[in-house]
């Protein structure tokens, strides 16, 4: 019975990270629009943009195990007409000997790991009030949008873009937030939301501001207004031993699972 409820978890998890990844490519900013494609081969999920040919996250394949082993070539073929070097982002439950062996043949290993956590949505009382969160609206969506780009160095957006983009930062299923200590701009992070389910994500801290729980008050705020909609259970990604994984172990998350990245080295 444990082991039912844990693939449900894992297969939650999996399906709302699926549609994050999706509305991520439509508000990416970015001067070149993104064209995520989503298709489906067996019991696996294959993500492909062209557009974005070197990124792991937006070119993987979700689901893989042993009952899709006489697929692979088909679906390695169908990245590599595109000349794009897909990763598998595996969850523990199909790490088996046969999938692993298959993987490595085909010149694949792990890159990298993200460690997925749950919680119920509580309400928090006690604030640190030298942080105040302020919600994206319309009003200061523009504001936003140049304050995700600075926080990117090296990204440079034209003003159309930012133009267009701005009403995705301030959706009822899409909700950012911004953190200031005095009148200056110290941290953002953001809420997703589907079908009474919510993704934490995008938290940062701007250097000078690290250190002094900017993102933990983000998080707590996050959290009371996941619990203030009705959101049912909260979900978020963090790498394993980080701050973040160590803040969102004291406000209660608790790790459903750790995947891993296997990619061909260059």
């Amino acid at each position: 019975m444990t082991n039912n409820l844990i693939l449900e978890q894992i297969n939650n998890i999996e399906e709302l990270e699926l549609q994050l990844t999706i509305f991520n490519s439509k508000r990416a900013l970015s001067n070149i629009e993104k064209q995520l494609q989503v298709s489906k081969i067996g019991n696996c999920s294959l993500l492909c943009d062209a557009n974005s040919a070197n990124s792991i996250y937006y070119n993987r394949i979700k689901g893989f195990g042993k009952n899709d082993l006489d697929k692979l070539d088909e679906m390695l073929n169908l990245y590599y007409e595109q000349n794009i070097n897909p990763s598998f982002d595996m969850t523990p439950n199909n790490i088996e000997e046969e999938v692993t062996l298959a993987l490595t043949n085909h010149g694949f290993s792990v890159v990298g790991q993200l460690t997925f956590m749950e919680k119920i949505p509580q309400a928090y009382e006690v604030f640190n009030d030298e942080v105040t969160i302020v919600e994206v609206t319309e009003k200061n969506a523009e504001e936003f949008v140049k304050i995700v780009i600075q926080s990117n160095p090296g990204m440079s957006v034209n003003h159309s873009v930012i133009a267009s983009k701005k009403e995705y930062f301030f959706r009822p299923d899409f909700r950012n937030f911004i953190a200031y200590m005095g009148d200056s701009v110290a941290g953002i992070g953001s809420l997703f939301i589907k079908d009474e389910k919510g993704y934490i994500g995008n938290g940062f801290t701007f250097e000078q501001y690290r250190y002094k729980g900017v993102q933990k008050e983000l998080l707590k705020y996050r959290v009371n207004k996941a619990n203030e909609l009705g959101i049912t259970k909260l979900f978020t990604d963090v790498e394993f031993g980080s701050i973040s994984h160590n803040n969102m172990r004291k406000l209660g998350f608790e790790t459903v699972y750790i995947n891993s990245f296997w990619m061909k080295v260059k």
